[in-house]
């Protein structure tokens, strides 16, 4: 996350710096939460739900592209929890044949003629790199991410008549970006800031610095900032990605914390 890199940048510099994780992309290292997260959850499996009937009257895919430049934790959690067939994330390089048969199995065997794909923005092909909508940069220098949807819609319309008796499916190609990062935020990203402002606060008034208030294991604690980039959090794809099947691992539940794969 840059605005805690620059954060750890200047507390090195010997500015007190107390930070809080807020991304909802939820990659920041050492928290297994960062505020923004659950309502992005929430919000992409809502939108899932109002799109998916369209797709089914018109039996047609629906491709959801979401936000996600490293770490694909905001598609693996919605598509656990329902939100779509399938999903691609940055952490795996996807065969794009492979994803059209999938889903035209998919579809094939849903009553109403639909399946769902949710797409990181930071996902690619395989034998490809990451798909950038222009060549502006934001304000750390990143080139701007967007377009690997309406690459993947594309491509499963001219590869699905293969699997469906010669005729191409059409599909429905939904962008999600700002709509699931906006609005009033759910029940955890009510309770989860107030918590973490309080921390920051005490932080501040025992005189710490440096620290970076966190949640773990299910417990809310504090640890040295230079954790956001001593490391990388992203999706362990062995433990938690089904590369045959283009999907979460729906295994090993017990004693994984609320969010599964997002404490890693």
């Amino acid at each position: 996350d840059d605005t805690l890199s620059f954060a750890t940048r200047l507390s090195k510099e010997g500015v007190k710096v107390v930070a809080i994780p807020k991304t909802m992309d939820n990659d920041v290292p050492g928290t297994d939460y960062c505020i923004g997260f659950s309502t992005c959850v929430s919000r992409t499996i809502e939108l899932s739900n109002r799109l998916r009937t369209s797709a089914g009257s018109h039996e047609r895919f629906l491709v959801m592209e979401v936000f996600g430049r490293y770490a694909g934790f905001t598609a693996m959690l919605p598509t656990m929890a329902g939100a779509a067939n399938r999903c691609v994330i940055p952490e795996y390089k996807f065969d794009m044949e492979h994803l059209t048969e999938l889903l035209c199995h998919d579809r094939a065997h849903h009553p109403s003629k639909y399946s769902v794909v949710i797409v990181s923005e930071g996902a690619m092909f395989e034998g490809g790199e990451m798909v950038f909508s222009d060549r502006t940069t934001d304000s750390f220098g990143h080139l701007k991410l967007g377009g690997i949807g309406d690459l993947v819609s594309a491509e499963l319309k001219d590869r699905s008549a293969k699997y469906n008796k010669g005729k191409p499916i059409q599909t429905i190609n939904q962008r999600l970006g700002y709509m699931v990062r906006g609005g009033d935020p759910d029940a955890i990203d009510s309770i989860v800031p107030m918590a973490y402002g309080n921390l920051a606060l005490d932080l501040i008034l025992h005189g710490s610095h440096g620290r970076l208030v966190v949640l773990k294991n299910g417990r809310y604690d504090n640890m040295p900032i230079d954790v956001v980039t001593s490391t990388k959090k992203t999706v362990n794809v062995e433990r938690y990605y089904n590369k045959e099947r283009l999907r979460p691992l729906y295994t090993d539940f017990e004693m994984q914390p609320l969010f599964i794969m997002a404490s890693d």
